[in-house]
């Protein structure tokens, strides 16, 4: 519990994934990914509960090895195209019937193997004790991409998103621009609905993070790099 808030943690771990197979369980820096975010949730005793929600075998009994309670979820939740608010209601409704309750969810993607402690306690922090009426929280990172400097094709004619922008102004002269980094969400259970389409609801909070804390894991590149990181720090 936190601040008199009681804590879930939903870790969602599907078996496919087609650009690295088994990514949520491929071993990074001797460790499968997901332990890198059950180990940190863990070590957090204001969780009270943590779990992952998987259709796979495979990723359920490397779960619970790594302290987890799991959810195993149907086939029509764990596909590509599955949207990730259709597993939180899963996993809401689930706990429902095991007569189980909690106030505020972490949805911690396991893809986010370098966010920290202190980032988790940021966002619980906002979540609580802000004044504007947060429903929920989320993480963010320095855009890779400035919305000024974005284009589409209108057939064979490219143009600006944002009208009339000069995506020639040196990078100094555009304002700051960031993207969701999908490292940590937290709200209240509260808002969810039959009818939610989205967990940040219409009032969320932002706390901002550094780019390498809110790496997504998606593909083999990423893990050579996490793996430096992961030796860099060993070695400063």
């Amino acid at each position: 519990m936190y601040k008199g808030e009681k804590i879930i943690a939903l870790v969602p771990a599907r078996g496919g994934s087609k650009a690295v197979p088994y990514k949520n369980i491929k071993l990074l820096f001797q460790k499968p990914l997901i332990a890198w975010t059950l180990e940190l949730v863990k070590e957090m005793p204001e969780i009270d509960k943590v779990v992952v929600s998987t259709d796979d075998a495979n990723i359920s009994i490397i779960s619970q090895y790594f302290g987890a309670e799991v959810i195993m979820r149907p086939n029509q939740l764990s596909g590509d195209d599955s949207l990730a608010i259709d597993t939180v209601k899963h996993a809401i409704n689930v706990l429902k019937e095991q007569k189980e309750t909690y106030d505020i969810m972490l949805y911690l993607q396991p893809t986010s193997p370098l966010r920290k402690k202190e980032d988790i306690y940021d966002c619980l922090e906002l979540l609580i004790e802000n004044n504007k009426g947060y429903t929920s929280v989320a993480t963010f990172s320095e855009a890779d991409l400035n919305p000024i400097r974005a284009w589409f094709f209108n057939g064979t004619s490219p143009q600006t998103f944002i009208k009339n922008a000069n995506p020639f102004l040196p990078r100094q002269m555009l304002p700051k621009a960031y993207q969701l980094n999908g490292s940590i969400y937290a709200f209240y259970t509260k808002i969810i609905n039959d009818e939610t389409e989205k967990f940040l609801g219409d009032n969320p909070g932002g706390i901002i993070i550094p780019k390498e804390r809110g790496i997504d894991m998606d593909e083999e590149i990423d893990f050579m790099l996490a793996e430096k990181f992961f030796e860099r720090k060993l070695n400063e």
